[in-house]
C-alpha cells in the first residue's frame, strides 16, 4: 500500500511541477512570441482555468496520498508534515486564483476593450493599469507556487535521506 502511496505522491507532485514548468516557460511565452496580442491573450486565457484545475487536482492527490503515508508511518511526521503544509499552501493558493483573481483580470480585460470599441481611451488605461498589477500579482503567485512546490520536493527527498538514520 505504501509503495502504491508513493507513486500517487509522485505522480501528483511530479505532473503539477512539470505543469508550471511548462506552461511558464515554454507555452506561455511561445504563445506570445508566435500569436498576435489579442489571440494569444485569448489562448492563455482559455487555459488558465484549466490550468489551475489541473493543479488543485494534482494538489489534491499529492496531499491525499502523502496522508496516507503519515498514517501509515511510511513518512517521519517533521519531514512529512512540512510536505502537506507546502502542498496545502500551493493548492489554496491556486484555488485563489482560479476563483478570486483570475475571474477580476478577465473582467478587467472585457472591460478596456469595451473602452476601447466606446473610444474612452483615458478610461481603458485606467482599466489596463489595474489589469496590469493584477497581472503582476499572478505572475508572482505562479513563481510562490512553483517556489513552495520545489521546497515541498526538496521536503518529501528529505524523508528519504534521512529514512534510515531514524528507524
Amino acid at each position: 500500500m505504501s509503495i502504491a502511496l508513493s507513486y500517487v505522491f509522485i505522480l501528483g507532485w511530479g505532473l503539477w511541477m512539470g505543469a508550471i514548468i511548462f506552461f511558464s516557460f515554454f507555452v506561455a511565452p511561445a504563445a506570445f512570441r508566435e500569436l498576435e496580442p489579442e489571440h494569444a491573450g485569448r489562448f492563455v486565457r482559455t487555459l488558465f482555468p484549466r490550468y489551475y484545475l489541473f493543479g488543485a487536482i494534482c494538489g489534491a492527490l499529492a496531499l491525499a496520498s502523502g496522508g496516507g503515508l503519515i498514517s501509515l508511518s511510511y513518512w517521519p511526521w517533521k519531514s512529512g508534515g512540512t510536505v502537506l503544509m507546502l502542498l496545502a499552501g500551493m493548492v489554496v493558493l491556486v484555488l485563489w486564483a482560479r476563483h478570486r483573481l483570475l475571474p477580476r483580470m478577465n473582467s478587467l480585460r472585457d472591460e478596456a476593450h469595451e473602452a476601447r470599441r466606446n473610444g474612452a481611451e483615458e478610461a481603458r488605461e485606467e482599466v489596463l493599469n489595474r489589469w496590469h498589477r493584477l497581472h503582476r500579482l499572478s505572475v508572482r503567485l505562479n513563481a510562490l507556487v512553483l517556489l513552495l512546490g520545489l521546497m515541498a520536493g526538496w521536503a518529501w527527498l528529505s524523508c528519504w535521506l534521512v529514512l534510515p538514520a531514524r528507524y
